[in-house]
């Protein structure tokens, strides 16, 4: 046998150094990733909306920004941020009772901007027993405060918000089982950095915006109210949580990161057709288990 390698084969496409791709190409790879992260999430939604029996009132009772975004007429992020195009950056935040320190009946964290002009608290039930319910309570100056009580919070959407909000870029809405009957708030994370939006059935709104360690901190703390055997587990295990290490950023050691920007990475990509209720599926038909995250059954939706 030859050592000569075979000509016929096709020889792989040399990578071009980031520094050589044009501004408008890497504008383009950009939106197109962020586009198919966005479909994703419409698509969840979508299909949470059929579990939880919303699926027929969404063309109806939902706010209209919501159909529009259910349909593919609007992007989310882009509206919402144009809506609230001065939000307040919450650059600290603050923990009571402090990290480490045992919980009683609330725990809160209280975000702030440089200057203190605007507060985000954010207040989480404790009691044992009792569905864990958040409190976002939105001041300016001092005097005005916009209050949205989230309650109860069932353990599938507090387990699904809290692996949704790990995501590097991505939608995340979290609200009870009532949907938009009840206040609301979605979640719209670029690169770590996020932007908070709070709605209310009576027509009320808030925003904000928290940087990547505010975030990053935010969601440790909840995870740890909401799920506490998991910081057990991870403390029998000899692993300490991310809560623990929160007062000790000099040790963490921050993961090995490509050259490669994230919109290179392959996603799987969504039509983006209208989405529409299929009519076939009972009323009565037993909830199917939560879809995975880039795993959705194909024939639960059509777009």
């Amino acid at each position: 046998m030859s050592d000569t390698p075979d000509q016929t084969l096709p020889t792989p496409p040399k990578s071009r150094d980031l520094d050589e791709i044009p501004v408008d190409e890497l504008i383009r790879l950009t939106r197109e990733f962020t586009n198919r992260i966005t479909n994703q999430d419409r698509q969840r939604l979508g299909l949470e909306l059929r579990e939880s029996g919303h699926a027929r009132s969404m063309q109806v009772s939902a706010p209209l920004t919501l159909q529009q975004f259910f349909s593919g007429e609007i992007d989310l992020d882009t509206d919402l941020s144009r809506r609230f195009a001065n939000a307040p950056l919450m650059s600290h935040i603050q923990f009571y009772p402090k990290l480490g320190e045992p919980v009683q009946r609330q725990a809160t964290a209280i975000l702030s901007s440089n200057d203190d002009a605007a507060t985000l608290n954010i207040d989480a039930s404790a009691e044992r027993g009792v569905p864990p319910s958040l409190e976002f309570t939105f001041t300016l100056y001092g005097a005005l405060a916009l209050r949205f009580r989230l309650s109860p919070l069932v353990t599938a959407d507090r387990t699904r918000w809290i692996e949704l909000m790990r995501r590097e870029s991505g939608i995340a809405f979290l609200w009870t089982r009532e949907r938009w009957e009840q206040p609301y708030t979605v979640f719209v994370v670029r690169e770590h950095f996020a932007r908070l939006y709070a709605f209310s059935p009576t027509g009320i709104e808030a925003a904000a915006r928290l940087t990547p360690d505010g975030l990053k901190a935010l969601v440790n703390w909840l995870e740890g109210l909401w799920f506490p055997e998991r910081q057990q587990a991870e403390a029998d295990e000899g692993t300490p949580h991310p809560q623990q290490l929160e007062d000790r950023p000099t040790q963490l050691k921050a993961p090995a990161r490509s050259r490669l920007p994230s919109f290179l990475s392959a996603v799987p990509d969504t039509p983006e057709e209208q989405w529409e209720e299929r009519p076939d599926r009972p009323d009565d038909q037993p909830t199917p288990p939560a879809a995975e995250e880039t795993d959705l059954p194909p024939g639960d939706l059509q777009w």
